[in-house]
C-alpha cells in the first residue's frame, strides 16, 4: 500500500503544474485571428523547432503517446471545459509533423487549443 501511494505521489508531483511551463525554443505562428482563451487546460502539448514532442514539459517519443497521456489525462473529465489541450509548435514546422500530434489529441478526446501570436 505503501508503494503505490508512493507511486501516486512522484505521478502528480510529475503533473503539477510548476512541469508544465518550461520554455521551449519556438517560434509560435502569427494570425490577425488569435484571441486570449481563460479556459483552463488538461494537459500542455508542445512541438519544438527540432520536431521533439512534449506532453506537460516531458518529451515523449511519439503521437501515440500522445494520445494514451491525454487520454490518462482526461479520464476523469465530466464536461467539455475540462477536456482542453494546450497545443504550440514552432511555425516552421512542415504540417507532416504536427498533424499526427492534433490527430492523437483529438482521438483522445481533447479539445484542441492552438497557440499562436496576434499579428499587427
Amino acid at each position: 500500500m505503501g508503494d503505490i501511494a508512493f507511486l501516486l505521489i512522484i505521478f502528480f508531483l510529475l503533473l503539477s503544474d510548476s512541469s508544465k511551463d518550461k520554455k521551449l525554443p519556438l517560434t509560435l505562428p502569427s494570425s490577425t485571428q488569435v484571441k486570449k482563451n481563460e479556459t483552463p487546460v488538461a494537459a500542455r502539448v508542445a512541438i519544438d523547432s527540432a520536431g521533439v514532442i512534449y506532453l506537460d514539459g516531458h518529451r515523449v517519443d511519439t503521437a501515440k503517446d500522445i494520445e494514451w497521456g491525454v487520454r490518462a489525462l482526461l479520464t476523469r473529465t465530466v464536461a467539455d471545459e475540462q477536456r482542453h489541450v494546450q497545443f504550440k509548435c514552432d511555425a516552421a514546422l512542415p504540417k507532416e509533423t504536427f498533424e499526427p500530434v492534433l490527430k492523437a489529441i483529438a482521438e483522445a478526446g481533447g479539445i484542441i487549443e492552438a497557440i499562436g501570436e496576434k499579428l499587427q
